[in-house]
């Protein structure tokens, strides 16, 4: 790994045996059995926080129906009531989703139904701040406070998106005079998506922007997912980037013992998996895919996007591109099988723009599969930072560059090899510490 990129991920090893735990409360919304890599980040904080001095408590919503598309998310939970499990990690408490007017309206696809809908959405994002009927995500606040009357805690930590957990987390430390941390997965007002608003997409940006400068600035501590996420975010807060730190997703090493012995698959197959965004180009691959195929008539290709009925808005983009490829969509699937997926492939493919700088969280499972990597295209950025260190990966912005990469791969067997992961920096474990040294150092 350069040396630049190296010295942003210096862990330090602190002995916690005979320190006593600091408590956490944690906000989020997106939790397991909800299978999403929003969930993953704090059920980390959740499995790894105690071995780093933090005593972690989650408060979540109710996962308890079968999500196969994001309409299922709306429906309301089945439990009514508050739970409570407890395990070795921690605490998980589990609050009711009772869903708002717009929620119900959107398994409606009549004209009336989708232009009340669309006009509820814009309304219910400008005012959830402000109105109690506009806040859908309010029992999780309710049950956090609860907790909080019997319960004394050091900090409490909301993560966002939705991004109303950090207003949750701006009233309850005011409330309970406990420091609170904003952990983002994604931007709020300087989000990607809002880059080509238009005129009520302006309007809401503007309101979110005065929304979130407002509450991030009783924020102790404000975190990102991606350098680009803090860069953006310390325009808008006059922190320093440097001062607004990066935790990575990762992946849980643990997952890996034993996957090192599936074979590959016997058809040579390209795999993606998770979600795929507007403006990821996955057109350039698909150019590349089918110039490989017209150049090379008898070769049998599969591609599966494991995860993407979830997104059907996506599956059209692929559609219209695909050519002749042959392309296979799946629901939704265990993390634990999504990996056997990746290691029996030949390629992982990760798709990318140089116009908008992410770190996807697939990324970071992709290096731990020791699997080649395809990215397409070049993002210009901290992708291509990270997997310049890795050898068998690869990377292309043409169609061209592409075709040229599958026929090196497709008839030259070595090329398929898999590279031994012996970088830990990326592990949630290790990334888990970094969050809890900057937490236990800010709240001391």
């Amino acid at each position: 790994m350069c040396d630049h990129l190296r010295s942003r991920f210096t862990l330090t090893v602190t002995k916690q045996e005979s320190i006593p735990l600091k408590k956490a409360l944690i906000l989020a919304y997106d939790f397991p059995p909800f299978n999403s890599i929003g969930g993953q980040r704090p059920y980390a904080w959740l499995k790894y926080f105690r071995e780093f001095g933090l005593s972690p408590t989650v408060v979540t919503r109710h996962w308890d129906r079968k999500i196969k598309g994001p309409d299922d998310c709306n429906l309301p939970s089945i439990k009514t009531n508050v739970t409570e499990e407890t395990s070795d990690y921690g605490k998980v408490i589990r609050a009711p989703f009772y869903p708002s007017l717009r929620d119900k309206l959107i398994v409606r696809n009549d004209i009336p139904s989708v232009l009340l809908r669309k006009t509820l959405s814009v309304w219910q994002l400008l005012t959830e701040h402000y109105i109690r009927s506009s806040d859908n995500k309010r029992p999780i606040l309710e049950a956090a406070c609860e907790y909080l009357k019997q319960n004394k805690v050091d900090v409490i930590i909301a993560c966002g998106e939705p991004f109303v957990l950090f207003r949750y987390a701006a009233e309850l430390s005011r409330e309970f005079e406990t420091p609170w941390v904003g952990d983002y997965r994604d931007g709020w007002s300087t989000n990607y998506r809002w880059d080509d608003a238009r005129f009520y997409g302006l309007i809401q940006k503007s309101v979110q922007q005065k929304v979130e400068k407002r509450i991030v600035s009783s924020a102790k501590i404000l975190t990102t997912a991606a350098p680009s996420f803090s860069k953006r975010l310390a325009k808008l807060t006059g922190r320093k980037p440097e001062d607004i730190p990066v935790i990575y997703n990762g992946y849980f090493e643990e997952k890996f013992n034993g996957l090192d012995n599936i074979p590959l698959k016997k058809k040579f197959s390209i795999t993606h998996a998770g979600t795929l965004y507007y403006f990821q180009r996955v057109e350039t691959f698909f150019n590349g895919l089918n110039l490989f195929l017209e150049q090379n008539p008898t070769a049998e290709v599969e591609v599966t996007f494991y995860g993407l009925n979830f997104y059907p808005t996506q599956i059209d983009r692929i559609k219209a591109a695909v050519g002749n490829a042959d392309v296979t969509f799946t629901d939704k699937m265990p993390h634990d099988e999504i990996l056997k997926e990746l290691v029996s492939s030949h390629v992982q493919l990760l798709l990318a723009t140089p116009e908008k700088h992410q770190i996807y969280a697939k990324v970071f499972d992709y290096i731990a599969t020791g699997r080649p990597i395809l990215m397409v295209e070049n993002d210009k950025g901290p992708l291509e930072e990270i997997l310049s260190e890795r050898e068998n990966s690869a990377i292309h912005s043409t169609a061209e560059g592409v075709a040229n990469y599958l026929k090196e791969s497709y008839f030259n067997p070595s090329n398929q090899q898999s590279v031994v992961n012996t970088d830990d920096t990326f592990t949630r474990r290790n990334q888990t510490r970094r969050f809890a040294e900057l937490i236990l150092k800010a709240i001391d």
